[in-house]
């Protein structure tokens, strides 16, 4: 008898709780995870590298935006600031992030792309089809969910 009031107590606490988890977000859905190396290959112009007291980089720019928004404490938020870099979609190479141009929901891009040129970023938009250019203050809010 006895186990069946702990049983009955156990199941309503369960679906009390139930609801009150929060959902993830799109970045902890996916594997949000810091890297050990730079991505290589055509992930790369989704990737995210760093130096904050290491080298970090992060397998895309959400999941970059998430670790900024939620795991970086005041001081590595700094670090970050200064050091986080992206792939230029447009012209090659590297450019700091807070510098860029991301280009989110175009079709065909499951991920955002980043261009170092606000004009090369309106290109692709028409030649893609679609999509919308965010600064990278607007980056930092905007839901991927």
């Amino acid at each position: 008898m006895m186990y069946k009031g702990i049983l009955g107590f156990m199941a309503a606490f369960l679906l009390a709780t139930a609801g009150l988890a929060a959902p993830l977000t799109a970045a902890e859905n996916r594997e949000c995870r810091k890297l050990a190396a730079p991505v290589s290959g055509e992930a790369r112009k989704y990737s995210v590298t760093a130096d904050i007291y290491e080298f970090m980089a992060f397998p895309d720019i959400p999941c970059a935006v998430y670790w900024r928004n939620n795991e970086l404490c005041a001081t590595e938020l700094s670090a970050f600031q200064f050091s986080a870099k992206v792939f230029d979609f447009g012209g090659g190479g590297e450019i700091l992030m807070t510098e860029a141009y991301f280009v989110v929901a175009a079709p065909g891009e499951p991920l955002p792309l980043a261009f170092a040129d606000r004009e090369e970023a309106t290109e692709f938009i028409t030649r893609s089809g679609g999509g919308e250019i965010l600064d990278y203050g607007q980056l930092l809010d905007h839901s991927f969910d």
